[in-house]
């Protein structure tokens, strides 16, 4: 099966290469979110009381900056925007990843494909494997961008940190792509899978400390937070990268680990189930 998985992720790396308008779309969508929305929200300038005195400026910055750093873990909202992001942006990479699906259904590629002795299984792990390579190359540029966007990495950032980091954003991959790859083997209509992406990503993101911390949010919110893989990833990912506190950074890989495996488990099997029946 390791023959089979290898060809078809290199075909499913050839057929990304071959779509520039894609490739470029996906590079220039994130660049909108770090560039628009996270230097329009400038928190700094927000709290910063204006018309001050010239000897009370020093005092009162330094006020701003604690007030940021205790609501944000940086004193820079822009570096808790874009180190989210870079979990948003593998969970929405994630998300394309299973839509694919529905094209090739419609086309008539995937039905070939499943009349050749191919395992079912190594259809789907081709699947994982080639949007996994993908988020990977595109979360090394979108940290690039946002380093000339202006994040503040800590001090001490190491090479473990960046690794770290990145397997944080692999595992929520690997959950997402499953879920939305098993639902792409259940759906035959295009606007339905759409419909179901649209369901799904918004409130996800949104009900995570992607954006804004958990303890800012209702407590309705912080519950089901606490539920989301991409809650997790963010986390470790700002404290590895920003070096923004975490509460308990053990259990939050744990929990992120557990959920992302029992995603790929599931979805591994219901696509499988479908593949069988088609």
């Amino acid at each position: 099966m390791i023959q089979e998985v290898y060809t078809l992720t290199i075909r499913e790396l050839k057929k990304w290469l071959s779509r520039r308008g894609t490739f470029v779309v996906s590079l220039i969508t994130p660049l909108f979110w770090l560039g628009l929305f996270g230097k329009s929200l400038n928190f700094a300038q927000m709290f910063a009381p204006t018309n001050i005195p010239p000897q009370y400026s020093s005092l009162i910055s330094k006020y701003v900056d604690q007030q940021l750093l205790n609501l944000f873990g940086t004193t820079s909202y822009f570096t808790y925007l874009a180190s989210g992001m870079l979990v948003v942006f593998g969970f929405f990479q994630s998300v394309f990843g299973g839509t694919n699906l529905v094209f090739e259904k419609r086309l008539g590629y995937l039905n070939r494909l499943l009349m050749t002795p191919t395992p079912r299984s190594g259809i789907f792990l081709s699947k994982v494997f080639g949007t996994l390579i993908r988020i990977l190359f595109y979360e090394a540029i979108l940290i690039l961008i946002a380093w000339g966007l202006g994040i503040k990495f800590k001090p001490e950032l190491t090479v473990i940190n960046i690794l770290l980091a990145g397997i944080a954003i692999i595992f929520v991959a690997i959950g997402f792509v499953s879920i939305f790859a098993a639902i792409a083997f259940n759906v035959d209509n295009v606007e339905i899978m759409f419909a179901i992406v649209n369901l799904i990503n918004l409130p996800l993101m949104f009900a995570s400390s992607a954006l804004f911390p958990l303890k800012q949010m209702p407590s309705w919110l912080q519950e089901i937070a606490k539920f989301n893989p991409i809650t997790y990833a963010a986390d470790i990912v700002r404290y590895n990268l920003v070096g923004a506190p975490i509460s308990n950074y053990l259990l939050s890989w744990i929990i992120l680990i557990v959920i992302s495996i029992t995603l790929f488990v599931i979805g591994m099997l219901v696509s499988i189930n479908a593949m069988e029946k088609a």
